[in-house]
């Protein structure tokens, strides 16, 4: 099994590696890798690669997969219990159209102290869901924005007009290119993220073949909840 890091903070890519068939340490150290990584890049994956590692990671479901330009967002974030980790594969041709990422914890530590420690104080609101936009990772500890979409979002109990300036300040943080990267297909590319601690967003897919791809989410386990819920407890 060989591996690179993509960025300095998040993604890494793994060559060599067949995970329809791990055995119990390469499974482990897996897991270890895409907990401190975020998002790995498997290549050169078989058919039925996508749901045997969704299956080694929980329980799981089928994610829809768009075709025309997303905005960034978290899959099903306004939800109360969003997915903990979402899969795509490319199972054939080379697939157009590049699946962007970005890393919220190094967002957060990219911030100045001030501004991150009131981020831990404020909520979102997404429709009728509330959630904090601080959280801490439920497995590692490690402190995390999560955003959800932009879109439709506000922070309660602020004025509106504060709320869309701070929003705005903090999106900044959040897709700033030191914090992003786009992931370019190739065939039996296998990409898994923790939904928990990223953003992500696709390109258009231009006309002409259309991209083939197999989107699985694993259902999350945890309530979400701030660092100073977690200290208080």
């Amino acid at each position: 099994m060989k591996q690179h890091d993509i960025t300095p903070s998040f993604g890494t890519v793994i060559e060599g590696l067949d995970v329809t068939d791990l055995d119990a340490p390469t499974a482990r150290r897996l897991y270890e890798t895409w907990q401190r990584r975020h998002v790995l890049v498997l290549r050169k994956q078989r058919r039925g690669a996508c749901a045997a590692l969704a299956a080694s990671l929980g329980d799981f479901e089928r994610m829809p997969v768009a075709v025309s330009e997303t905005p960034w967002d978290a899959e099903l974030s306004r939800t109360s219990r969003p997915p903990f980790g979402c899969l795509l594969q490319c199972t054939d041709a080379p697939a157009a159209g590049a699946l962007w990422f970005a890393s919220l914890p190094a967002a957060l530590r990219s911030m100045a102290p001030d501004l991150a420690m009131r981020l831990h104080w404020l909520a979102l609101q997404h429709g009728d869901n509330v959630h904090p936009m601080v959280i801490m990772h439920p497995e590692t500890g490690e402190h995390t924005l999560y955003l959800g979409a932009r879109s439709g979002s506000r922070i309660p109990g602020v004025p509106a007009t504060e709320s869309d300036r701070l929003l705005n300040i903090v999106w900044s943080y959040a897709t700033a290119a030191s914090v992003t990267f786009a992931h370019q297909w190739q065939p039996g590319d296998l990409v898994l993220w923790n939904n928990l601690t990223t953003a992500h967003r696709h390109d258009p897919v231009p006309a002409g073949p259309q991209r083939v791809l197999e989107g699985l989410r694993v259902k999350c386990r945890y309530t979400l909840s701030a660092p100073i819920q977690q200290e208080a407890a």
